[in-house]
């Protein structure tokens, strides 16, 4: 990362590492609230996931993706969008408080699920030009070391939002981080922190990745994405986003079984280190994951995440305590560092400069789609059936890890067929450096 600006590297480091601090320090208990603090019912709980992503993945495929590549305003997108969700935190608590305080608590919850997801609108801006930032910054060989720095330094950046949020959930009561607010004017705080480092991490960066996108465009010739690139790229997309599906249709619910009395019994101490355990491994895997990716190529390394997605959600029926669950959890960081340190270099691979908006956009969208609809359309449906079926909550969620790998079982296998074996352009460049 020679032509990379030290400056640079620091302000998406900083930036990553507060963003990750904030999904961990919010997100983390959240599922919890709504479920045990506000009473909602497993699926109604998965609505936050799903429609949030969907607002996200709509947004920047037919918005923020075209506004990118028209103005190429990556990092007034990021600031924007943070902003914008800075301000909304802390109208969606007051929101919340007051229907807590006259409707009832299930009107409450409702209201932090709606309000969040119309945030989402907007704060999907910052994703997208984040993605197209690093990729204008960055050549093809600086773009592994730089994402397995950024992802590793994230992953600290999630322990120490976990960690903290651990302490505060019960601050003041039960659930008392999400109804005082402290909580949300936490969260609000560090993005507005985030986009002041990125400002002045990244405000001179414009003429450097102009003049990248000027030469890669130049150098490619590539004005459209075609085949045999244009189809793998798709093939991808279709198995990220089955594998997606696996993985993130228990996102949630493990939460929610690891609190249950039994077999795990975590509190809300167990379930920060629980999580912490993938976050450490996270940061450890994204830093060999790019070093992987160039020594075994692109694909294979993405195999080795797809993989544990398979296998870690069988594991947790087997985990008996606290310590066996976070032994085993750690796998699931590992597969999420390899999944989307070198999923980024795939689809960067695969995408040619001059529309990294808008595949990016999709890229993201089918991510945050995945993400979304699992929960709500798999997990959670299945978890309340089988509970109102009349079988535990624990053998309700245990069939749900057991589909989850099924399913990501299907999206390996595709990858595996449509991508990994069939050679595209970017290969034979690979094996000529």
């Amino acid at each position: 990362m020679v032509r990379l600006k030290k400056k640079i590297v620091i302000g998406l480091s900083s930036f990553q590492f507060m963003a990750m601090a904030r999904r961990g320090l919010f997100y983390t208990f959240l599922s919890i609230y709504l479920r045990v603090g506000l009473g909602l019912s497993v699926t109604s709980t998965t609505l936050l996931a799903s429609l949030t992503m969907i607002a996200n993945s709509a947004s920047q495929t037919f918005v923020w993706g075209k506004i990118s590549d028209k103005y190429q305003a990556r990092t007034s997108l990021i600031i924007l969008g943070e902003a914008i969700a800075a301000l909304g935190y802390i109208l969606v608590y007051f929101l919340h408080i007051h229907l807590l305080n006259t409707s009832g608590s299930i009107a409450a919850a409702y209201s932090i699920i709606a309000g969040l997801s119309l945030l989402e609108f907007f704060w999907s801006m910052s994703n997208l030009g984040w993605s197209a930032l690093i990729s204008d910054l960055t050549t093809s060989k600086e773009r592994g070391n730089l994402m397995s720095i950024i992802s590793s330094i994230g992953g600290i950046g999630r322990i120490v939002g976990i960690t903290v949020s651990g302490v505060l959930y019960d601050w003041g009561g039960e659930a008392g981080g999400f109804k005082n607010g402290i909580l949300f004017f936490f969260a609000s705080g560090i993005m507005l922190a985030s986009t002041v480092v990125l400002w002045f991490g990244t405000r001179s960066s414009e003429p450097i990745h102009i003049s990248r996108r000027i030469d890669q465009s130049i150098s490619k010739q590539k004005p459209e994405l075609k085949s045999p690139d244009s189809n793998m790229f798709y093939w991808f997309l279709t198995s990220i986003f089955v594998i997606g599906l696996g993985t993130y249709s228990i996102l949630q619910i493990f939460i929610l079984y690891t609190k249950l009395d039994t077999p795990i019994g975590a509190t809300s101490f167990d379930v920060a280190l629980i999580r912490n355990s993938a976050s450490i491994a996270t940061i450890v895997a994204s830093l060999l994951a790019g070093f992987i990716a160039d020594r075994v190529g692109r694909k294979g390394a993405f195999c080795i995440g797809s993989a544990l997605t398979v296998i870690t959600p069988i594991l947790y029926i087997f985990a008996q305590n606290v310590e066996q669950m976070i032994a085993i959890n750690s796998l699931s960081g590992v597969s999420m560092a390899f999944m989307n340190v070198v999923g980024y270099l795939l689809a960067s691979d695969l995408i040619p400069a001059e529309q990294r908006g808008r595949l990016f956009g999709q890229y993201n969208a089918v991510t945050y789609v995945s993400f979304g609809l699992a929960g709500t359309f798999i997990g959670g449906p299945i978890a309340d059936y089988m509970i109102n079926s009349g079988a535990s909550d624990a053998a309700a969620y245990m069939t749900t890890f057991q589909v989850a790998s099924a399913i990501s079982l299907v999206g390996t296998i595709l990858f595996v067929l449509k991508v990994r074996s069939r050679p595209s352009e970017h290969d034979d460049e690979k094996s000529n450096s």
